[in-house]
């Protein structure tokens, strides 16, 4: 079984297209390409965490046209657009229906915490014990931190990515990250000692030893 995660698919919203310049010339172009896309990639078996605005429309047309064409076990994380949609029979079409979730697993041996929202958040549980989180809403808008990241369509060829995929590029980002960091501290030591030639050995202890 394999663990995915998606979010603003907005399945029955036209006007999505123009707002977020999707490449669809319709709506229904742009409903059977995220459910081929979907289905491409999700087995029967795999379990689908979808981070919130699933779709437009009444709930049981979405369930009848979009939901059980879908494969998966879907678990939801409520958006700002799903209050008025997540009802019956719908509803019961999702293993659950949440505001916001935490999931552990273990990757390579090691027991990790993802905190998933709709939202994106500057800080989350056990972010400080290196927990992921992962979120929507944002339409590829709102640049991940940390160990963050945006997992909707608009940002991933508008099909669910899996839970090994978004760890590494988060992981791939974060490392990055810390690399450029240690890069500009080096320059910012290169330039310091220039302008105070006497004040070199401070700042090389503050550097290595943080005093």
């Amino acid at each position: 079984m394999t663990v995915f995660f998606v979010a603003d698919s907005h399945f029955g919203h036209a006007n999505i297209i123009r707002y977020c310049d999707r490449p669809f010339e319709t709506k229904q172009e742009h409903d059977e390409t995220l459910i081929n896309n979907w289905n491409s990639v999700v087995n029967k078996d795999d379990t689908v965490y979808h981070l919130g605005d699933f779709g437009f429309g009444s709930p049981k047309w979405l369930n009848d046209r979009i939901a059980n064409s879908l494969k998966g076990r879907i678990c939801l994380i409520r958006g700002n657009h799903d209050q008025g949609v997540i009802k019956e029979p719908l509803v019961k079409r999702f293993e659950f229906v949440k505001d916001v979730h935490m999931i552990r697993t273990m990757r390579q041996g090691k027991d990790i915490r993802i905190w998933l929202s709709h939202y994106a958040h500057r800080s989350w549980p056990f972010m400080n014990h290196g927990a992921y989180h992962l979120y929507g809403h944002s339409h590829g808008k709102l640049p991940g931190q940390g160990r963050s990241i945006d997992v909707g369509v608009d940002v991933w060829n508008y099909t669910p990515i899996s839970l090994e995929y978004v760890i590494e590029k988060i992981d791939i980002a974060l490392e990055q990250s810390i690399a450029e960091k240690k890069k500009n501290d080096i320059v910012t030591l290169e330039l310091d000692s220039a302008k105070h030639p006497n004040a070199f050995g401070s700042i090389i202890s503050k550097f290595l030893f943080g005093n």
